[in-house]
């Protein structure tokens, strides 16, 4: 999307701000498409959807930062802004004894998985934060996990023991680790997958089995590692997004 984009048609943002990322999307032609700029912060942002007011008719938000909804909703004043928040999720539907502390991304992107296959689904949300969440058959949130991203895990000794050595983010091939690389690989990426199968493993022992997805920036690496078969999906969230305001 550009100023140069040669159709007439306003189109509507998808917002996804998070932690530490903010990714925007449309729907267009069937499909769905990124915005060819990146967003490193939210004051770029504003500036941004300000530059291109002319080819925006609205935005729909979904943000885990209230202080950048806030912000971007007082610099951004001329377009229509909805925000997706976690009170706009029927009760019934979320199986979480907290839904005030739910960051509405992990229901989004369980529901963006849902609309695709209608049935239990578990989403690894492989971003700076991993999370593994599910929606059930019923479309219910069924609760999940929130653990240390890859690269947090992978990052964890910069500080502390910079004479360690960087490493290759694959599965060590022998048990034990015979070299500082493998003894770190063992200790940070089979240790982080060895947490994600075991969640996965219990997911499917309470209720049964499910369609796995991946998204998130680290989703391709993980994907390769893991053993269970997953569908890998960028748009995810925007997906549930655009199931939620359609319903």
């Amino acid at each position: 999307m550009s100023k140069n984009d040669s159709s007439n048609s306003k189109k509507t943002l998808f917002l996804d701000i998070g932690n530490s990322s903010i990714k925007v999307a449309y729907w267009e032609n069937g499909e769905w498409q990124k915005t060819k700029d990146s967003f490193k912060s939210v004051t770029y942002l504003i500036s941004w959807l300000n530059n291109h007011i002319d080819l925006i008719n609205n935005l729909i938000v979904a943000s885990v930062r209230k202080d950048h909804f806030k912000l971007l909703q007082s610099q951004v004043t001329d377009l229509d802004i909805q925000s997706i928040t976690i009170d706009n999720i029927d009760p019934e539907v979320l199986d979480y004894d907290t839904p005030k502390t739910l960051g509405i991304d992990r229901f989004l992107v369980c529901l963006g998985a849902y609309q695709r296959n209608k049935g239990n689904v578990v989403v690894v949300d492989a971003g700076s934060a991993c999370t593994i969440d599910m929606m059930d058959e019923n479309r219910i949130y069924r609760g999940g996990v929130i653990m240390p991203g890859l690269q947090s895990i992978l990052n964890i000794f910069k500080q502390t023991a910079p004479e360690l050595p960087d490493i290759e983010v694959e599965f060590p091939g022998r048990w034990p680790g015979k070299s500082t690389s493998e003894s770190l690989q063992w200790g940070q990426v089979a240790f982080f997958i060895d947490g994600i199968e075991s969640a996965l493993n219990r997911f499917k022992q309470l209720n049964g089995e499910f369609d796995l997805f991946m998204t998130g920036g680290d989703a391709h690496k993980l994907s390769n590692l893991i053993s269970e078969k997953s569908i890998q999906d960028e748009f995810l969230i925007f997906k549930g997004m655009k199931a939620f305001i359609d319903a």
